[in-house]
C-alpha cells in the first residue's frame, strides 16, 4: 500500500471543516478517534469489582444501623424497618454501580442499554424505601 502524503493545515488560516472531521480524515476512518481502541482491561475490572465489594460491605453496615435506628427511635415494626434498610442498600449500591460503570468506560456504559435497567431498579428500590418509611406498622 502506497503512503499518501498528508498536509497539515496552516495555523494562520481558519479551518473550513470542524476538527473532528479533520481528525477523521487524517486517521482515514469514519469513527471518532479514541473509540476504536477503547477497551477495559482485566486489571481495571478487578479493581472495580473490589470497589463494589467494599461499598457493599459498608452499605450492609449502614443498612443494619438504619434498620435498628428505625425500630428503636421511630417505633417502626422490625419488618418495615428491614424493608426500608434493604431499599436504602439497593439505592446506594445501584448508585455506586452506575458510578463505577461510568469510570470504567463512559462511552460504552453510559448508554440507554445500561442506564434504563439500573434506573428502573433504583426507582423500584426508592418506592420500596418510601413505602416502608410511611407504613403505619
Amino acid at each position: 500500500m502506497a503512503e499518501k502524503e498528508q498536509k497539515l493545515p496552516d495555523l494562520d488560516k481558519p479551518l473550513e471543516k470542524p476538527l473532528s472531521d479533520l481528525a477523521n480524515t487524517i486517521a482515514g476512518s469514519s469513527e471518532p478517534i479514541g473509540v476504536k481502541g477503547s477497551t477495559v482491561s482485566t486489571k481495571e475490572m478487578v479493581i472495580a469489582f473490589g470497589a463494589l465489594l467494599a461499598a457493599a460491605v459498608v452499605f450492609v453496615v449502614i443498612k443494619n444501623y438504619v434498620s435498628k435506628m428505625l425500630v428503636s427511635s421511630y417505633r417502626k415494626s422490625p419488618r418495615s424497618a428491614e424493608m426500608a434498610g434493604w431499599g436504602l442498600f439497593c439505592i446506594l449500591l445501584l448508585a455506586v454501580v452506575t458510578a463505577v460503570l461510568g469510570i470504567l468506560d463512559s462511552q460504552r456504559f453510559f448508554s440507554f442499554l445500561f442506564l434504563i435497567p439500573i434506573g428502573l431498579a433504583m426507582l423500584a428500590a426508592m418506592v420500596m424505601f418510601v413505602m416502608a418509611l410511611v407504613s403505619r406498622r
